[in-house]
Parts: C-alpha cells; structure tokens; sequence
C-alpha cells in the first residue's frame, strides 16, 4: 500500500482483514483476547479470568484507518486517501478522526442514499467538505490551515483518578469484596462487564448501608461527583439510594444545591451529581443497598476547575520506610528477587502501582522458596507499631501469600511482632494489606511472606509507620 509491489493483492488484503474481524469473537458473542491460534481461532492458553480478556488490539484500528480506508498519514498539509476497500461496497464511514488540527469524516455512498451527501467519495474537515470524486479511488485535497487554539490555564480536572501510584488520592471503604479491587476505583476507566473486572463492590458485606471515601491529601475545589454504578441484575444492584457529603475539617456535611442526573440511582451509568463548588480534602459516598444485592462502583470521579499543571498532594509524614532519594537508608533487602526489575527498594519508592506496568514492585517471583522475606533497614533505632502491605497481584506467577508475618530485629535476632492484627483478614491484592501490632522500638523490620503453591509474593509498596 506503501510501496510497490506485485505480491499481495487489494483481495489479499480484505480477505487477510476479514479473518481478523471474525476473530473477535468467542462462542458466537465480542471476545477477543491477547492471542489465538492461527488456524482454528482457538483462544485457549491466552484468555484465562482476569488476564486478557476483551484485549483491545490497536493494529485492528490500524489496519482500518490506513488500510482499508486509506488515510495515509503525511508530514505536510495535504490529505491522501488510497482506500483498499472494494469498489463495489455501497457505502462506508470514517467519522470524527483527529489529524493535523482537523476533526476528519471520510464517507463512502456509492448511490448517495446512505448519508445523504450526495455519490462517491467526499472528505469533510471540521465538518466541511474539502474534496470529493464520483469513485472510490486515489484522492488528495489541501487542508484547510489550523486555527490557532490557545492553551487554557484554568481546566476541569478529576481530582480523584490516580494513575501514577502517589499516595493521595487515597480511597478507603467499610467493606471490599475480595474478588473486586479498591485500586479500580479510580484507574480512570470505567465499564460495566463482569470480565474482565474493574470494580469495587460490597458482595457479601452484612452491612444495611456501605460507605467509599476519597481523600485528597489537601484541599480541592470540586463541583461535580460522578458515581459510575454497576447493576448486574443480581448480588450486585444499583443502591436503593446514595448520600455524598464532604469534609468541612471538623464534620461530614451533605453536598449543598445538588443536582442529580438521573434523579434516583441507576446501574450502567454515570451518576452526576452537581453542586456550587465547595473546597474540601475528603468525599465520601454512602450507599444504601439495593432490593437482592450489594453496591458496586467501576468508578468514582470528583471534578473541579484547576491551573496546570496538576500537582500532587504530599504523602503524609511518618512513612519510616519511605526513601525518595535513593539515600543508603532506609535501605532495602529481600531473601529473593525476580530478574524482571521487581527489586527491593521499588517497594519503598513512595509509588503504588497494581498494574503490571510500569514496573513498580518487588516479587520474589522465581524463587526456590517456600518463604520469602522483604526487609527495611532505617538506618537506627525507630518506633514502631503498624505496617501496610501493598500487595501485588497478577493472579498468575505472582499472588497475594498463605500469610504474613511481620518481624523486628532485637539482640542480634528476628522477633515477631506481638499481637498482630490483620486487615483484611486474609491477604488480599491490588489493595492495601494492615497489620497492627505491639508497638516496639526498632532499627530493622522485616515482612516474612509464606508463598502461596508455585505463586510467589510480591509487594508494590510497603509502608512502615508508628501508628
């Protein structure tokens, strides 16, 4: 299509492009994981729960927009269309594509009746046509010049998505069914499928009413909430209503002059809430459940009008473990690390990051053991009663652990910290794992980690404090 050549023929190509296509799916509905046997069309190997489902593969886009439309990228202003897409096909559309400062609509009707544009082929640029041609065929025509848009100071800002692993903002919640993740809360995406997950959900919690808090480290003008609520038909149901309030510093407070979209809770859809803009460090939502179920969220929003660019609230003080510096101390060990970059001191960068990239994590992956231990070293003696978990999860070679065991090093020995007191009570990933205990003065700490099966553990953050 790039070059000359008498190999591969427009016919090659469709027929190449149409196995692709059909490829996307599994038992007769959409599906497409990461790969699939070439010949059969077999997923199997490549889609296991929670792995690669609905794999959303780019050169798909690719191979439409460039291929079998024909939009050939250029360095110039000038707009080339060689479409690959058979003559005979009566129509087809390519609407609202973002090139050169131009939102693009490429249309195809071969009698005009489709779109109502007129026969053959035309090109819109921000919704106007530049150039058109009776056939489908070769085309080229001279965009128009760009405007010059002004980069704006002050923009609408989410204030609670947290893509960069930083401390705040921090979401916490009265109860987490172990099969959804807190973490997803706020990775800025949001879809209603049960695979792969990305949800928080209270499924199985004995509580009448549930409640999710955001804090964001400092105060934010926020005037819109958007609730992303789940409704599965069963065990997990929209609310049978909601309650959001803000921090005023001293007590929580109902957001004041709200206006609801939609007006009642409701499954498969953003829930806006609007409001005069307030200044607040924390949110909090409170669910009622609903008839049969559970509440259950793929994503919490906070929105408000900011200067760029965004800055980050501070982790909070007292983090003992926390070195930001690559400072000899606190210094980090391990009885093992994997040979993919998981080393000790990415578990105490100050960063928390659940996904498999980028890497941010140490896992004893590879291990000949069947414990594994994550030690910090502060360098001299500390007080210390509390420490947080952030465990990694791929639900693969890497699992959360059988159990933890929190240790401090006394007299030229290990210990184990006395009265320890877990949350959750069972290791759990993709969140943070707390484990209180007899506070003791000390200048090493380790975490000793029973590895679960052939799984080994690993953590992306871990977290020493006083309290």
């Amino acid at each position: 299509h790039n070059y000359q050549q008498n190999v591969i023929t427009r016919a090659d190509y469709l027929k190449q492009l149409h196995i692709f296509a059909i490829s996307h799916r599994k038992n007769g509905v959409p599906y497409l994981a990461e790969a699939l046997h070439p010949d059969t069309g077999s997923f199997e190997g490549h889609d296991g729960h929670n792995h690669s489902e609905h794999y959303f593969h780019s050169s798909f886009n690719d191979l439409i927009i460039t291929g079998l439309i024909g939009l050939k990228t250029r360095g110039d202003d000038v707009l080339e269309l060689d479409p690959l897409a058979p003559a005979d096909w009566p129509w087809f559309a390519l609407d609202d594509v973002p090139y050169r400062g131009h939102r693009l609509s490429i249309l195809w009707d071969k009698n005009g009746s489709r779109y109502q544009r007129g026969a053959g082929l035309r090109v819109l640029a921000d919704g106007k046509e530049i150039a058109s041609q009776p056939k489908l065929g070769k085309l080229t025509a001279k965009l128009p010049l760009a405007g010059i848009r002004p980069v704006a100071k002050i923009v609408p800002m989410n204030y609670a998505v947290n893509n960069d692993g930083d401390y705040y903002p921090r979401f916490s919640a009265t109860f987490t069914d172990p099969k959804s993740s807190l973490a997803k809360i706020n990775d800025g995406n949001s879809w209603y499928a049960l695979v792969p997950p990305n949800r928080w959900t209270t499924e199985g919690s004995a509580n009448a009413t549930d409640s999710l808090t955001v804090d964001f480290g400092t105060k934010r003008a926020i005037n819109t909430v958007k609730l992303f609520i789940l409704d599965d038909g069963a065990k997990v149901v929209a609310p049978a209503s909601y309650e959001v309030e803000y921090w005023t510093g001293t007590m929580w407070k109902p957001l004041p002059g709200q206006n609801r979209t939609p007006a009642q809770a409701t499954g498969h859809r953003a829930n806006i809430i609007k409001f005069p803009t307030i200044e607040t460090s924390k949110l909090r939502a409170t669910f009622i459940h609903g008839k049969g179920g559970r509440t259950g969220l793929t994503e919490l929003e906070a929105w408000g009008e900011g200067s760029l660019p965004y800055v980050p609230a501070p982790p909070p003080a007292g983090n003992l473990a926390l070195n930001l510096t690559d400072s000899e101390f606190p210094k980090a060990s391990a009885s093992f690390h994997d040979v993919f970059g998981g080393l000790p001191k990415r578990a105490f960068d100050g960063k928390s990051i659940f996904l498999p990239t980028p890497m941010n994590r140490w896992t004893s992956y590879g291990s000949p053991n069947e414990t594994d231990w994550l030690e910090v070293d502060f360098g001299s003696p500390k007080e210390v009663g509390r420490v947080d978990l952030h465990i990694y999860d791929d639900r693969g070679g890497v699992q959360p652990p059988v159990n933890y065991n929190v240790q401090y090093w006394i007299d030229a020995a290990w210990h184990d910290a006395a009265v320890q007191v877990t949350s959750p009570a069972e290791p759990a990933g993709g969140t943070v794992n707390t484990v209180k205990f007899t506070k003791v003065t000390t200048q090493k700490v380790r975490v000793l980690f029973t590895n679960k099966g052939k799984a080994r553990s690993g953590v992306t953050e871990m977290e020493v404090w006083k309290e």
